[in-house]
């Protein structure tokens, strides 16, 4: 059975908000439903729609994760190191990785990254869409770079071992990064630009930088990331999953993204970020976990088994032993 890693899903956010379990539940992932291999959740910060501060919300959707898996632990395991995830891949196990998706988690205070690595934090996304303490989201028009605290919380960061994540960052912010960062990072769900001229997605310039920085890429499921078509609805602020037609495949428009990775060189660094739970809308191939095996046999078929191994594990595994966690 393929092992697959997935480097980004919001599902503790929407099982925590609807009170939900994670070993069954209607949304896009549950155990019931998981493959073998690794998944990494996110406690996602919406400052704009909580209603207590964001690190109050982030240690309440902490607590719901190390509850979940607790309460579930013959079926998934916790990874804290590449040792453990890596235990995982080869004994063809489930296991778990948490993450920040918004570093207004921190709320200014560089103290708090301690506390988070020591509740099994291994990767922040520094932004969402909007500006925090420590840089602008990709959505804020001035489009501003790391503050001094992004600079120091970055650093921070390398020296602890947790990875620095550049999806929903501003350009400028993505440049600061590459710049401070002395380990690889990631970009945990992002596609290719080129191909979706979506704001959210990477240009060519940078998958090179983070192909130099021996980096990583999750394509993410998003159709208005791999569509330019709902792209451009979405940036214009309409409903694009309305005009998701039952006859898109959205694995092969994930494909398409690979495809044109691998052409610019990033054959050691593209995986899979599928943001499951966290989209609007999905591509009937692409609507669930269980879809995941069904996608890495169109990898294998479309492109080569080599490239199968790489996205579906293989690329994170590398990326896990390189950045230091």
């Amino acid at each position: 059975m393929t092992r697959i890693c997935d480097a980004h899903c919001d599902t503790i956010s929407r099982i925590y908000e609807k009170n939900q379990s994670l070993l069954r539940n209607d949304g896009m992932l549950d155990l019931e439903r998981m493959p073998q291999g690794i998944q990494v959740f996110a406690a996602f910060i919406d400052k704009k729609n909580i209603k207590c501060t964001p690190m109050n919300y982030c240690i309440g959707l902490i607590e719901k994760y190390h509850d979940e898996i607790e309460k579930n632990s013959e079926r998934i395991s916790e990874c804290l190191s590449y040792t453990d995830a890596e235990r995982v891949i080869r004994d063809g196990g489930r296991g778990s990785m948490l993450s920040i998706e918004g570093g207004e988690a921190l709320e200014g205070n560089i103290a708090a990254l301690d506390m988070y690595y020591r509740l099994g934090v291994r990767l922040i996304t520094l932004t969402w869409n909007y500006a925090n303490e420590l840089a602008d989201g990709i959505t804020e028009e001035r489009g501003g770079g790391l503050t001094a605290f992004g600079r120091e919380t970055v650093a921070r960061m390398n020296e602890l071992g947790i990875i620095a994540d550049v999806s929903h960052l501003s350009e400028r912010g993505f440049w600061d990064v590459m710049e401070v960062t002395s380990k690889p990072v990631a970009a945990s769900h992002s596609n290719a630009k080129e191909l979706c001229p979506h704001r959210r997605n990477l240009t060519d310039e940078q998958i090179a930088a983070l192909i130099k920085n021996r980096g990583f890429i999750g394509i993410n499921f998003c159709p208005a990331f791999l569509d330019k078509t709902l792209a451009d609805l979405d940036m214009r602020g309409k409903d694009y999953a309305a005009h998701i037609s039952a006859d898109m495949s959205g694995a092969e428009l994930v494909i398409s993204h690979i495809e044109y990775m691998f052409s610019l060189g990033a054959e050691e660094n593209v995986g899979l970020g599928s943001d499951f739970d966290g989209v609007s809308g999905a591509f009937s191939d692409l609507g669930g976990v269980e879809k995941m095996n069904g996608l890495i046999e169109k990898i294998r078929t479309h492109i080569s088994p080599d490239a199968a191994e790489r996205v579906s594990h293989g690329n994170f595994m590398r990326f896990l032993s390189e950045a230091g966690i």
